[in-house]
């Protein structure tokens, strides 16, 4: 008799210890007879679905789901049932008390009656919405980052490749096999990435500046690049990943905006803005015994070629006047158009007075025969003034005012020549 009274007392401690246990599990523990009917659920059900226990009992699992969900478990639970299979880790959608959706993993064991019959399941229920949610947002940027039409890739400290997204593996020419082969990382890992870029995002957390990228074709892709390091807790960098946008227009964009601010866009002749940009170089690096020669060209009677022919031929003479211009100096010296038609050159390493005005009249001679073109044969002849660097002056604009007046000193005298202010 003692001996029974201690069994049943041992079994009543076991039996509390189990409900215990139970009842301060993180997950929900259920048991269903053979038609899924709840026949016990833990208390943890009241945090994962809002009910309590006895509110579930005698309900289904189809009851906590909507009818579409529940018509799609069915079958999986009937299956394993007549089957006395253990169901692993199967996700549902169940709706909490208040309407929103929960995700439950279940898992089960089927309950075997001694004839061997299923008579129901026991199992677990673990809320993974949180999971879930996090797992469908990872998925999100991933399908973002596989869409992206930017050069996305993550790589080690060392800077060997872990990842390619299609843009950067299509730009590098590259399979995902190939992706852990050494050979793929000169494509993109250049110099300032490996002694710039990765060691400041490892410091700093993130680097961002313009490189390039070495495509298959071989072609140079300028892109505006950022390296970002992912760090563990304890701080240490596990990982680098990079996003590098193609900025080719943008580029092309920069160098239209930047021939446009210092070219002519009729003649293609540097303007007024890079001779003075010229002339400051010149001025802010003076050598001992260095001339600088200014000529101030004005073409003779312009005006009336323009107002009488119309602009379209004064446009086609003034572009065929840079040409010549050109073809009478230097390849090292500088013609400019300084506006309208007036053109400005700038001959350096001048020795004497002597040799600029054998420069100069080698350009009027040049003008002496007409310019053929649409039909028209027009002579146009040029009143070119003289100054001479530092001699005249040691001004930027003192030079050119005083070639300008010697050159319309020419123009009073009849034009068609050469001149230096004195």
């Amino acid at each position: 008799m003692e001996e029974y009274i201690k069994n049943q007392a041992d079994l009543q401690t076991d039996e509390e210890r189990f409900r215990v246990l139970v009842e301060h599990v993180s997950d929900w523990i259920w048991e269903v007879d053979e038609n899924g009917i709840y026949t016990y659920a833990s208390p943890r059900i009241k945090d994962i679905l809002g009910y309590s226990p006895s509110e579930v009992i005698g309900k289904t699992p189809f009851d906590l789901m909507e009818p579409m969900e529940g018509k799609r478990i069915a079958p999986v639970f009937e299956y394993h049932l007549s089957n006395k299979l253990p169901i692993k880790s199967l996700e549902n959608i169940n709706l909490h008390r208040d309407g929103h959706e929960v995700i439950l993993e279940t898992s089960g064991s089927p309950i075997l009656n001694a004839d061997g019959k299923c008579i129901g399941y026991r199992g677990i229920d673990r809320d993974i919405t949180l999971r879930k949610q996090i797992e469908r947002r990872q998925q999100q940027l991933l399908d973002i980052i596989e869409a992206s039409p930017d050069f996305i890739a993550t790589l080690d400290t060392n800077g060997n490749s872990l990842y390619y997204n299609p843009t950067a593996r299509k730009m590098l020419g590259i399979s995902e096999e190939d992706i852990s082969s050494e050979k793929v990382n000169p494509k993109w890992v250049t110099d300032i990435i490996k002694t710039e870029g990765i060691p400041v995002a490892i410091e700093k957390g993130h680097w961002k500046g313009e490189t390039t990228i070495l495509k298959e074709d071989g072609k140079e892709i300028p892109v505006s690049q950022m390296i970002v390091a992912h760090k563990s807790e304890n701080g240490a960098v596990e990982f680098l990943s990079t996003i590098a946008h193609d900025i080719t227009e943008r580029k092309e964009l920069e160098k239209v905006v930047q021939y446009q601010a210092h070219y002519d866009t009729l003649t293609n002749l540097p303007n007024r803005r890079s001779l003075h940009k010229k002339l400051s170089q010149i001025m802010d690096n003076p050598t001992e015994q260095k001339r600088v020669a200014v000529l101030f060209m004005d073409l003779d009677n312009f005006k009336e070629i323009n107002d009488n022919l119309g602009h379209e031929i004064g446009d086609q003479l003034l572009k065929m006047t840079a040409v010549q211009l050109k073809n009478c100096v230097e390849e090292a010296d500088f013609v400019c158009r300084y506006g309208g038609d007036e053109f400005i050159l700038i001959l350096e390493n001048i020795q004497n007075e002597a040799e600029v005005k054998e420069k100069a009249g080698r350009i009027s001679e040049a003008f002496h025969e007409p310019f053929q073109f649409d039909g028209h044969s027009l002579k146009v002849t040029g009143s070119i003034g003289i100054s001479i660097y530092p001699d005249d002056g040691m001004d930027l604009a003192v030079l050119i005012k005083k070639a300008d007046n010697a050159m319309y000193r020419i123009k009073r005298k009849g034009k068609n020549n050469f001149s230096r202010d004195y």
